[in-house]
């Protein structure tokens, strides 16, 4: 019994990969009491850490199985703005640093709707090829959950997306590659090329 217990054991912990995340501030100093949200994202809405940072910066040291995940960084009514990072985990581990700004004065630069702005994206591989079913995940900067899309391109590599603020956050996630950026409410018709691993 005790063999066939430690067996899977072995199995679940064979299935995992450890993850470790930091949190700093833009000049990289260590952020003590940050809050840290880990979401799986092949899981919609399952939570699966909530924790605050030591005072180096650091949450302990956790494992994961392979998928998409978000980081969320977050000191509700303190000085720095939320950081929102996904990540992939597969066989190696991962270690994440998120680097949080200064929150600035409330009233310029928040992030606004823009209401129903549809454009076509197209996602080519790193040779230039169409990305074929590579799955496009579209947010806000703070992952507000009402605001969050999700896509995958055709045969052409090709999506039409909503863009759901201004800036409008693309998570593209093609085989085992991650690719973010963010893009304006003016940006138009876009083509954007994966970055190589």
């Amino acid at each position: 019994m005790r063999n066939l217990m430690a067996l899977l054991v072995l199995l679940a912990m064979a299935h995992s990969t450890k993850v470790e995340i930091r949190v700093e501030d833009a000049s990289g100093e260590a952020l003590k009491d940050e809050l840290v949200i880990v979401q799986d994202l092949n899981n919609r809405e399952h939570e699966v850490l909530r924790v605050l940072t030591d005072k180096s910066g650091n949450i302990p040291p956790f494992e994961l199985s392979p998928g998409l995940y978000r980081a969320i960084a977050t000191a509700p009514y303190g000085l720095w703005q939320s950081e929102v990072h996904e990540f992939l985990v597969g066989e190696k581990s991962v270690a994440l640093v998120i680097r949080v700004q200064m929150l600035p004065t409330h009233g310029y630069g928040d992030i606004v709707t823009v209401g129903t702005n549809f454009i076509r994206l197209r996602v080519l591989k790193t040779d230039g090829q169409p990305a074929s079913g590579a799955n496009v995940f579209v947010r806000d900067r703070d992952a507000t959950l009402y605001l969050e899309r999700c896509y995958r391109t055709n045969a052409e590599g090709e999506a039409k997306i909503e863009l759901v603020s201004d800036p409008t956050v693309l998570v593209i996630v093609f085989r085992d590659s991650l690719t973010t950026k963010e893009v304006g409410n003016k940006s138009g018709d876009l083509i954007v090329r994966l970055a190589k691993n």
